[in-house]
């Protein structure tokens, strides 16, 4: 394994240290939150559908809290409000046990 080094724009949190590149983008939401949010929305509403972390390590959406208590904002209520409605997105886990058809009713 290789050893974490914190550059001088880096504040070496264990976020950082695992997944470098996502922890820039997700401290990115209060710079530019638009960017941010549209690509968290779209990870956090797939989350269950799509292997992240094949290419890149990435920060899971039940982490996403933690991130932003772990970290300084200018804003930090705008923040931290921001990644708890972002992280409520994550549909929850789907368990085959006991599942069955569910009947759909459609009105004619």
């Amino acid at each position: 394994m290789d050893t974490y080094i914190a550059g001088p724009d880096c504040c070496g949190c264990r976020f950082e240290q695992s997944a470098p590149a996502h922890h820039r983008r997700l401290m990115s939401l209060e710079a530019q939150p638009m960017t941010s949010l549209v690509e968290l929305i779209e990870m956090a509403a797939t989350w269950g559908e799509i292997e992240y972390g094949e290419f890149e390590p990435v920060i899971p959406p039940s982490e996403w809290i933690d991130f932003a208590e772990a970290h300084a904002w200018t804003d930090g209520d705008r923040v931290f409000d921001a990644l708890v409605a972002l992280a409520s997105l994550v549909p929850p886990a789907r368990s085959t046990a006991g599942a069955r058809a569910v009947p759909v009713l459609v009105s004619v």
